[in-house]
């Protein structure tokens, strides 16, 4: 396989022997997911047109929600898009009574990433590149020096730059809360209020009246308007849209109450709607959860009758998969997967630590059986789970020379005598 830069190695390699998904270098260990993946890149491909998407990406824990988005995150970016991503949490929804919309709209604007900050906290330096631009366009356009443009001409290009925003809801106090920030980030303003309220952190009337200029709260109610403001300045500097990801939403089906549940649901088919009759523009976004956080006609998405209706299957599918309906269902690897995964993974550890491990495909396969024959069921076994205790027992026998591959997989004691020879089991059907 093809050699990996040395800092994306060892970034993905302790992130997976963690049981974490990295943020980058995934595409060094993908494999399957053909479907899906062109699926995504056909949204992309009609977000950048203007378009839009909003699906659900259905899969139990461990079977690659996580890995599956972080992908679609890094193509975004790649393709040059603005992304933005938050793991849903009690205290992190899309609506509450305690500013859990708000919380999420915060980590959203954290989140913020594009291809040269992939790793958050890039809508600071984008407003500021914004800034810097404007400012050498005036000094330019008037022939003077940068420090004698003044703020009304700043102010006139931001307005013309963002005339095709002003039908939008919400633009009028959007546009002066950047223009507030565009003047204390010129005058050096450490704690800029207005960079506080774009950020969704100023909490009183009062001190948004006061230090910003303007009556608008950031809030429950409102945060996917003002999400949808962010997405139409980004592509008036130059992105190709934004990509909103929102994580772990099965939270919200573990609500207890079900009003809550029933208005964070209503909060999921509003902004549903709103994409796919094409309201907003160069917006995409992909909520993922547990087959039961969708299906549960309890609980889940299908205990809403709007959107059961939306994203319950059609009734001629007749059992086969379909990668273009608004639920996308991530099926487990198959072992012939699962066998090509070990083997990259075999190859990393290998470029990581600069040897050999020994360890032949045919060992891989043992590998494999012994591990599927430790399960219930061969869909228990999850791609986080497999791939943590291969590095794990890869990592083993690079320390211990005289541990045996064999003995570890089947469990016998480790000495350095042991018979090695045989099969341990029969071949694996690949």
């Amino acid at each position: 396989m093809a050699t990996v830069p040395k800092k994306t190695l060892n970034t993905l390699m302790n992130a997976l022997s963690n049981g974490v998904v990295p943020r980058r270098g995934l595409e060094y260990i993908a494999v399957g997911r053909k479907k899906e993946t062109q699926t995504f890149v056909n949204d992309l491909e009609f977000t950048a047109e203007g378009g839009g998407a909003f699906r659900f990406i259905s899969g139990r824990f461990g079977n690659g929600k996580s890995f599956m988005t972080q992908m679609i995150r890094n193509y975004a970016m790649d393709k040059g898009f603005v992304v933005m991503d938050a793991d849903l949490a009690i205290d992190r929804r899309l609506t509450g009574s305690k500013k859990e919309g708000l919380n999420t709209y915060r980590e959203l604007i954290k989140n913020t990433a594009y291809r040269t900050r992939p790793e958050g906290g890039a809508m600071e330096p984008i407003l500021q590149m914004w800034i810097e631009d404007t400012i050498q366009a005036v000094s330019e356009k008037k022939n003077i020096d940068r420090d004698d443009v003044e703020d009304r001409d700043i102010e006139n290009e931001v307005r013309e730059a963002t005339r095709e925003m002003a039908f939008m809801q919400y633009y009028q106090d959007f546009i002066k809360a950047v223009i507030a920030y565009f003047k204390d980030y010129r005058n050096d303003v450490e704690d800029s209020a207005a960079l506080r309220w774009l950020k969704g952190e100023l909490e009183t009337k009062n001190s948004v009246r006061k230090d910003v200029g303007i009556n608008l709260m950031i809030d429950d109610n409102n945060w996917y308007d003002i999400i949808k403001l962010w997405t139409h300045l980004l592509v008036g500097l130059g992105y190709k849209g934004l990509v909103v990801f929102l994580d772990e939403a099965v939270v919200l089906y573990k609500l207890q109450n079900k009003m809550s549940r029933s208005n964070n649901y209503e909060r999921i088919l509003t902004m549903f709607n709103d994409i796919i009759q094409g309201k907003s523009s160069y917006l995409s976004m992909y909520v993922c959860g547990t087959p039961e956080f969708i299906e549960d006609p309890n609980r889940g998405l299908y205990s809403y009758e709007a959107l059961r209706s939306r994203l319950t299957k059609g009734k001629f599918e007749n059992g086969y998969d379909n990668y273009l309906g608004p639920v996308i269902n991530l099926r487990p690897l198959t072992n012939e997967e699962i066998f090509v995964l070990l083997k990259t993974l075999r190859s990393l550890h290998e470029q990581k630590y600069s040897y050999e491990t020994g360890i032949s495909d045919k060992m891989l396969e043992n590998y494999l059986k012994a591990v599927l024959a430790n399960s219930i069921s061969s869909e228990m076994i999850t791609p986080r789970e497999i791939t943590r205790d291969l590095i794990s027992l890869l990592d083993t026998l690079h320390q211990n020379p005289n541990a045996k591959f064999e003995n570890m997989i089947s469990g016998r004691a480790l000495t350095a005598d042991s018979d090695t020879d045989g099969d341990i089991i029969e071949d694996l059907d690949l």
